[in-house]
């Protein structure tokens, strides 16, 4: 990994030395690891393993996560009891395991939770494979909508330059010649726009079909839900 220090002080230039770079990365990996721990002292030493390893659970967080509590509580002398928060992430997973919370997850665009594995995979399974087709629909539809934005956008930029074209037909400064040649710019510009019109027009249709359908389909699978 590189990492790459600067500092600026108007009419001024800095340039550390190996030694002084060292040391502010290790002064920032370490306030980076200090942002990280899961848990302060008074949480560790009030700690109820059950209900942290429940709002894990519940959180959709992975049981690994007990080890991130194990290093944040070693610095005061505190052991996480393994089998209460394991009892409760469990329990909190059963919570989080629903075929809704499979459905949002992956409508969302988001991987599979691994925390919903073994017996607590069926419902999560069921939920995110509607998802996932709900989220290839929104996806359709946001192809379409990109396809009309791009085109209106087209036409805003070719009426802009149309204007601007405009002005120097008849300023004083511009030659015959010239006039000439703004005229045929002006024309092929107009001739672009009238152009796009029909797609314009066919891609607002499929847009509007396509969030109908989107909406159809999204009231039909969390009615299987």
């Amino acid at each position: 990994m590189w990492l790459r220090l600067s500092l600026y002080v108007p009419h001024c230039r800095y340039r550390w030395g190996r030694g002084t770079i060292l040391r502010i990365i290790i002064l920032l990996l370490s306030l980076g690891l200090a942002g990280c721990a899961t848990l302060d002292r008074e949480e560790c030493q009030t700690a109820d393993w059950q209900l942290i390893g429940f709002n894990d659970g519940v959180a959709g967080r992975s049981a690994e996560r007990l080890e991130q509590h194990r290093e944040a509580c070693a610095d005061y002398g505190i052991s996480p009891l393994m089998d209460d928060y394991l009892d409760g992430h469990y329990r909190g997973a059963e919570r989080y395991c629903t075929a809704e919370n499979g459905y949002n997850r992956a409508r969302a665009g988001q991987g599979y939770n691994s925390v919903c594995s073994g017996g607590l995979s069926y419902d999560f399974e069921r939920g995110f494979e509607l998802g996932q087709e709900a989220y290839r629909q929104l996806q359709q539809q946001e192809q379409v909508e990109r396809q009309l934005s791009d085109q209106k956008s087209s036409q805003r930029e070719d009426e802009n330059r149309i204007a601007e074209l405009e002005k120097k037909l008849v300023a004083d400064k511009t030659k015959p010649e010239q006039r000439y040649q703004l005229l045929r710019d002006i024309e092929s510009l107009r001739d672009q726009i009238y152009s796009r019109k029909p797609d314009i027009q066919r891609l607002k249709t499929e847009v509007e079909m396509e969030r109908r359908y989107s909406r159809q389909l999204e009231q039909d699978l969390r009615q299987q839900l």
